[in-house]
């Protein structure tokens, strides 16, 4: 691949480690971020086009499209990564969070691929990859607009699969939980653990490796690929 990769959210965690990937193996990426922190700068240095962009309004998600339009003539891929897991709120503010979520998880995903498509017509076998969430499957007690929103962002991923076949292939990735963050405590990570018959937490190479089959199989599209660990066996 030389035309570049678009990764969403790719300042922290798996979009971090993605990006970290693409560049030691000599791959052309370009980074949208929310908040500016030293991985930024990291990924600068090592010439990554990093473009600030808030995808909580509907003028930032546009604002973004127009910045990465002005950058990226061509585009391998699109990784849609860009995520935000909030608790739900009291009842009084839960529709204007139930829009935020759909808005980050479904409508900046729907919009950048719409306004990317001449330069993904562009490339050579160029492919759309959706991160949603093994909470899709299962709901979610405490974040029932995230899990309403990643479940949405399986069903965008089949839309967009038919609305640009056969030239953009647009397949999902449904992970569990991948690494654990540094307010995890004891409690949460043992539970955590027992959660799937393989019984760890495998860290972002997994992941990667599943988006890297995802963008360079040419028979797939629509594909919603599981990385959950067998916890789909509910095994006691």
């Amino acid at each position: 691949m030389t035309d570049p990769i678009l990764i969403t959210g790719g300042a922290t965690r798996l979009g971090y480690a993605l990006a970290m990937h693409y560049i030691n193996n000599a791959q052309p990426v370009v980074i949208t971020y929310r908040s500016q922190r030293p991985e930024v700068d990291k990924l600068k240095a090592a010439g990554v086009t990093c473009v600030h962009a808030d995808f909580a309004t509907d003028s930032g998600v546009l604002d973004a499209l127009e910045s990465l339009k002005s950058v990226m003539p061509r585009c391998q891929s699109i990784v849609h990564n860009a995520s935000s897991w909030w608790t739900d709120p009291p009842l009084a503010d839960q529709l204007d969070h139930l829009a935020l979520m759909m808005r980050i998880h479904v409508g900046t995903p729907m919009v950048l691929t719409h306004g990317l498509e001449p330069a993904l017509e562009a490339a050579d076998n160029p492919s759309v990859i959706l991160v949603s969430d093994h909470v899709a499957h299962r709901g979610s007690d405490k974040h029932m607009a995230y899990a309403a929103s990643k479940a949405a962002m399986l069903n965008l991923t089949q839309s967009l699969a038919k609305r640009y076949a056969p030239r953009i292939r647009v397949n999902a990735l449904c992970p569990a939980l991948l690494a654990f963050r540094d307010e995890d405590d004891d409690a949460y990570r043992a539970k955590t653990l027992k959660k799937s018959p393989l019984g760890r937490v495998p860290g972002f190479d997994v992941a990667i490796q599943g988006i890297c089959y995802l963008q360079t199989n040419q028979y797939t599209t629509g594909t919603i690929l599981p990385l959950d660990g067998g916890r789909s066996l509910n095994m006691p």
